[in-house]
């Protein structure tokens, strides 16, 4: 049979001592490991950037100028004010609108003005159109008529009742003549005391045809009074 020898205190020793270094670096190993499992494992720090710095010199603000007044003898001498003559306004008088006569009135003051321009004397009518050069402007004005032969116009009749009554008197009409010579419109300004006579005679002169007024060359509406006269026995 085989028998196994026990081992001496020596090799004992020495066996010992490998078991230890054996176990020692089997630990270190293991550390090892683990420094660089952790190191692995833990998140790597963000890298900064780089910041650039730049600094600038800022100039001076410029120190306003001052404009130096200029010496006595180099000032430009002052201009004495100028006076304007300011033009006076001329003032035009107004020459005053004249009545229109009426148709009655006319023709007597038609006849004195021509007598009268026949006895002045040269000298003086050429001061009155010196006074009034104006009026050499003013269109002649002409009253509307109804006396011509070519309107036929009738005379009133004789309201029967009035004449059995004995009813007489003048009737004035106040008539407005168009341009076209029409009665616009024929009011009693003056009545004869009787309304049949008053009306008669209205009626007549609302038909009647009348020569218009004119300014010149112009016809224009106007009004005129028509006289209407009633008498027995004629």
């Amino acid at each position: 049979m085989w028998q196994v020898r026990g081992l001496g205190s020596r090799q004992k020793t020495q066996y010992s001592r490998m078991v230890c270094v054996l176990a020692v670096l089997l630990l270190h190993a293991a550390f090892a490991n683990w420094l660089l499992a952790v190191q692995q494992t833990r998140p790597a720090l963000p890298v900064p950037s780089r910041m650039v710095v730049q600094m600038r010199t800022l100039q001076p603000a410029p120190s306003p100028t001052v404009a130096r007044p200029l010496p006595a003898s180099a000032q430009p001498p002052a201009q004495p004010p100028r006076h304007v003559a300011m033009a006076k306004p001329v003032v035009q008088r107004a020459l005053p609108a004249k009545p229109l006569a009426s148709a009655h009135a006319a023709t007597p003051a038609l006849l004195s003005g021509t007598a009268a321009n026949a006895s002045t004397t040269p000298g003086s009518q050429a001061a009155a159109v010196a006074a009034e050069p104006a009026e050499a402007h003013v269109p002649a004005m002409t009253e509307a008529g109804f006396t011509a032969d070519y309107l036929h116009n009738p005379a009133p009749a004789y309201p029967p009742a009035s004449r059995r009554n004995g009813e007489e008197g003048r009737v004035l009409l106040r008539v407005r003549v168009s341009a076209d010579g029409q009665a616009e419109a024929v009011d009693i300004q003056h009545g004869s005391g009787f309304s049949r006579l008053d009306e008669a005679a209205r009626e007549t002169v609302a038909n009647w045809r009348f020569t218009p007024a004119r300014r010149g060359v112009q016809a224009i509406a106007s009004t005129v009074i028509v006289p209407i006269t009633f008498r027995l026995g004629h």
